[in-house]
C-alpha cells in the first residue's frame, strides 16, 4: 500500500512537471495535461452529453444565427485553428459556458434576456476567450490531478462512442465549469472579448450593458442567479469592461490621427437591435411546464412597462418583469417606435 502511494505521488510530481504549458494569452507557464488534440476528443465526447441533459433547442434559424454571431468572432481570435460549434440549449437556466476543444454553449433564457446582437456578441466572445486560453482544461487538469488516468481514458474513448470513462470525466469537466473560473480568467476573458468584439465591428460596450442588466435583475424574483454564480465580479467586470473599451478606442484614434483617418467614439460599433429582436419573436421562455414565449412588442405614444404589461400578459404587476426583461428600471419612459419584449 505504501508503495503505491509513493509510486502515485511520484506519478503525480512527474505530470506536474511534464504537464506545465505556456498560455497562449498570458505567455506564462501553467499546469496543463490537456493536449489540443484531447481537448477536441473531449468536448466531442461531452457535446452530446451536454445535450441530453440540457436539450437541443430546436430552431435551425436561431441556432444558425447564434452560430453566425460566434463565428464571426471566432475569425478575429488568437486561437481559430480548431473548430468553434456554438449551441442554443433548450433550458429556462440562464447561463453561457464553454468546454475544451471550442465547444461554446447558450441557453434561450440568457438570450431573452439580452436586447441587441451586440450583447450576444460581447457574452461569445467571453467564452471564446475561456477557450483560447484554455481555461477548462486547465481547470480540469488541475482538478484531476489524482485521477488523470480517467482523462486520459476518456480522451481516447471520445471517437468511439459513450463509456463509463467518458462519462466520469464529461462529469468532472461539467462540475468544475459550473463551479466558476477564477477572478483572473474571468477578467481576461472579458478583455479578450473587448477585442474580438471591436475587430467584429461590433460596439463593446454592451457587454458592459449586458452585465448591467444582470446585475440589476438579479436584484429580483427574475435575477439570472446561475450566470452570475459562474460568471462572478459582475461589478468589476462592468468597470473592467468600460475602461477597456475606452483605453482600446482612445489607442485606435491616436493610431487613426498617426495616418490621417477618421477617429471612432466609445460606443461606435454596430449593435442590430431590431435584427435581434426579430430573432426573439417567439422564443421559448420559462420552465417546459407551462412554458411561454417571447413576443416583440412595438412601442405606442403613452405606453409604459404597466400599461404594456396589462395589455401583453394580463396583468399590470408583471410591469417590473416586463422592465427586467428589457434590461430597464420598471419607471423608464418608452420611445415610441422602439421594440421590446413581452411574454405570451
Amino acid at each position: 500500500m505504501l508503495k503505491r502511494i509513493k509510486d502515485l505521488s511520484v506519478c503525480v510530481c512527474l505530470l506536474w512537471v511534464a504537464g506545465c504549458s505556456i498560455n497562449p494569452v498570458t505567455l506564462e507557464s501553467e499546469f496543463n495535461v490537456v493536449s489540443e488534440s484531447k481537448e477536441v476528443s473531449i468536448g466531442r465526447g461531452a457535446d452530446p452529453q451536454i445535450i441530453r441533459q440540457f436539450g437541443y433547442y430546436r430552431n435551425p434559424a436561431l441556432q444558425n444565427y447564434v452560430d453566425g454571431v460566434g463565428q464571426k468572432l471566432v475569425r478575429v481570435c488568437r486561437r481559430n485553428d480548431i473548430a468553434y460549434h456554438f449551441t442554443v440549449l433548450d433550458t429556462e437556466m440562464e447561463n453561457a459556458f464553454a468546454i475544451p476543444g471550442g465547444y461554446i454553449y447558450i441557453t434561450r433564457a440568457l438570450l431573452a434576456m439580452m436586447n441587441n446582437e451586440a450583447e450576444l456578441a460581447g457574452v461569445l466572445g467571453h467564452e471564446i476567450g475561456h477557450v483560447v486560453g484554455h481555461d477548462s482544461a486547465t481547470l480540469m487538469s488541475q482538478s484531476m490531478i489524482a485521477q488523470i488516468a480517467v482523462l486520459a481514458g476518456a480522451a481516447g474513448a471520445a471517437t468511439g462512442g459513450a463509456s463509463p470513462e467518458l462519462a466520469a470525466a464529461t462529469s468532472q469537466l461539467f462540475n468544475s465549469v459550473m463551479l466558476g473560473y477564477s477572478r483572473e480568467k474571468e477578467y481576461r476573458a472579458d478583455e479578450q472579448s473587448v477585442e474580438y468584439v471591436m475587430k467584429a465591428g461590433y460596439d463593446p460596450m454592451q457587454m458592459a450593458a449586458f452585465l448591467h442588466t444582470l446585475s440589476f435583475s438579479s436584484q429580483g424574483y427574475t435575477g439570472a442567479q446561475q450566470y452570475l454564480t459562474t460568471h462572478p465580479y459582475i461589478f468589476d467586470r462592468i468597470t473592467r469592461v468600460e475602461s477597456k473599451a475606452k483605453v482600446t478606442y482612445a489607442m485606435d484614434n491616436a493610431m487613426d490621427q498617426l495616418q490621417n483617418r477618421p477617429g471612432k467614439s466609445a460606443g461606435h460599433g454596430e449593435i442590430f437591435a431590431d435584427k435581434y429582436m426579430s430573432m426573439m419573436d417567439g422564443l421559448a421562455y420559462g420552465p417546459k411546464e407551462g412554458l411561454r414565449h417571447i413576443k416583440i412588442y412595438t412601442v405606442a405614444p403613452g405606453d409604459s412597462f404597466e400599461s404594456i404589461a396589462r395589455k401583453t400578459m394580463g396583468t399590470s404587476v408583471q410591469a417590473k418583469k416586463l422592465a427586467q426583461l428589457n434590461g430597464l428600471p420598471e419607471g423608464s419612459p418608452l420611445v415610441p417606435g422602439i421594440k421590446i419584449k413581452t411574454i405570451y
